[in-house]
């Protein structure tokens, strides 16, 4: 409600600069009075709901499993499963038609419940009928099938229940790596197709939304392999792709058209890849300069805070993730230049001191940065607006 509240003062001031007419003004705060927020408290406390009401079927049927026939046990998880399905999609067809306000709430969450279901199922019968298999496959197995379901039902909510289900995936392939391998070394191939699926199920469920958990699974599954193999390539693999995904977003018009609308995003993300390889390559102290620790340190933390200038000049004004990312990698760096190169020279109270006037120096820096880069976009805008002009 705050958003739609700062939009109508907003509408004032723009009416009041002579932007805006009469008419056109009384249009926008009705329609600002009369929208309704699809992601409001209301959606999160019936989510919530959702994965309270999954952990009680789940805990009721664990613990009165031996009481429970064989065919009820499996006919209650079904008869949960399929009816939030239906369910939800009865609601998400009546939300949609504008039949009625609370079916855009409880659609998601009945999508969620049968979400739970289905991955409380498969690990609940298969161990009522000692199938073979292990936790990973039985990870996969769920996601596949929640990603299914989101194609099929044109849900987001289960677009991104798919993409945290892959990152419970790779956690269960962690654990299992100092173990037997071998059943866990087909993630190597698998993840990446699992990531292409939920990019399609992303843009054909418009759950963009979803994004930013791809984008952390993608991450996620590019330190895993690192972990797993030990093998640099992976982290040159990382800044190289960080690197293209910056420069595409700064130096091609296009990108934003040909990435879906997520083009600020993946620019965004690539720098953090790109920001998160470089420190790995930092902290393991890898021997790339022929120089002794501490001096590798500070080549290593230069070279990130030019990144961060390179991406803010490159593409600072086309997307604000990105500015934030650099921002706090540049700060970060800052500041660890200075404890390291100064700590070294003068007592700790004289390390807080400079350490709070730097802090101050680059919040000073920060806001003369956004101020600079929001004119060049209000002016770019306004340069192409007039060219539209007959």
């Amino acid at each position: 409600m705050s958003i739609f509240v700062s939009l109508a003062s907003q509408i004032d001031h723009w009416q009041s600069q002579g932007l805006l007419d009469q008419e056109t003004a009384d249009r926008l705060r009705l329609d600002v009075k009369t929208r309704k927020n699809g992601f409001g408290i209301g959606g999160v406390l019936a989510v919530l709901g959702a994965l309270l009401l999954g952990a009680a079927l789940i805990l009721f049927v664990a613990a009165n499993w031996e009481v429970i026939p064989r065919v009820w046990r499996v006919a209650l998880i079904l008869f949960v499963m399929w009816s939030g399905y239906l369910g939800g999609a009865w609601l998400q067809r009546r939300g949609e038609s504008g039949q009625s306000t609370l079916a855009a709430i409880f659609a998601p969450a009945l999508y969620l419940l049968s979400a739970i279901t289905y991955g409380a199922g498969i690990a609940l019968i298969g161990q009522m009928y000692h199938m073979s298999g292990d936790m990973t496959t039985a990870a996969l197995a769920w996601g596949v099938g929640v990603l299914i379901a989101a194609v099929l039902l044109r849900a987001p909510i289960l677009t991104a229940a798919a993409l945290g289900i892959g990152g419970f995936y790779l956690s269960t392939v962690l654990n299992e790596l100092g173990g037997q391998v071998n059943l866990v070394a087909s993630y190597r191939w698998v993840m990446p197709l699992y990531i292409l699926a939920c990019v399609g199920a992303i843009i054909y469920t418009k759950a963009d939304k979803a994004m930013h958990l791809l984008a952390a699974l993608t991450l996620a599954y590019f330190l895993t392999l690192y972990f797993d193999i030990e093998n640099q390539a992976i982290l040159i693999l990382m800044i190289a792709l960080g690197a293209m995904l910056v420069i595409c977003q700064g130096r091609w018009p296009a990108f934003e058209r040909y990435s879906y609308g997520f083009g600020s995003q993946l620019a965004g993300y690539g720098l953090a890849s790109l920001l998160i390889a470089l420190f790995i390559f930092q902290v393991e102290h890898k021997d790339l300069f022929n120089s002794y620790e501490a001096g590798a340190d500070a080549v290593y933390s230069l070279a990130a805070i030019a990144i961060c200038v390179f991406a803010l000049i490159i593409a600072g004004e086309k997307s604000g993730q990105l500015r934030w990312f650099a921002y706090a990698g540049f700060s970060l760096h800052v500041l660890y230049l200075a404890t390291v190169t100064v700590g070294t020279m003068i007592g700790t109270s004289g390390v807080f001191l400079i350490g709070g006037l730097l802090v101050m120096g680059l919040a000073y820096l920060v806001t003369r940065m956004e101020k600079y880069l929001h004119g060049s976009t209000v002016k770019a805008v306004s340069v192409h607006d007039g060219e539209q002009q007959p």
